[in-house]
């Protein structure tokens, strides 16, 4: 009796080494966090997470962004890019076509550019997780 419980546990343990412990996630693993902006929490904004062969990101609402497993990210180091436009900065007609509002509308992003178009910010994901990154803008 106990070979046979033997041999069941190792064709698990080889069946899980073959498949992985995820269910379907590829590796990926889930990343969250909280940004505030000049000490309030962000009320929106996008989040991405970049490396030579990855680019992924969320939607940051209410200064709380998360990615599932899912849409998560394999471990490794990432540049992080943070933005959220201002929504109000009207720009010239000829430029664009307009919203569906009849506007025409440029958001001024209201990040530093250190958090965006020239990002020094970056994170690192391990699987010994709980890969939650906060990010605080002044």
């Amino acid at each position: 009796m106990s070979s046979s419980i033997c041999r069941i546990g190792i064709v698990c343990l080889l069946l899980g080494s073959i498949t992985g412990c995820g269910a379907g996630n590829n590796g990926r693993l889930p990343v969250s966090g909280v940004i505030t902006l000049k000490g309030e929490a962000l009320d929106d904004g996008t989040i991405e997470f970049s490396s030579p062969s990855v680019k992924s990101g969320a939607s940051i609402i209410k200064g709380k962004y998360s990615m599932p497993a899912d849409q998560g990210l394999s471990p490794g180091k990432y540049k992080v890019i943070i933005t959220a436009g201002d929504g109000r900065t009207p720009a010239d007609s000829a430029d664009g076509m307009p919203g569906p509002t009849g506007a025409n509308i440029v958001s001024k992003d209201r990040i530093p550019a250190e958090y965006n178009t020239n990002s020094t910010q970056e994170i690192t994901v391990t699987d010994a997780g709980p890969n939650k990154f906060d990010f605080t803008i002044p």
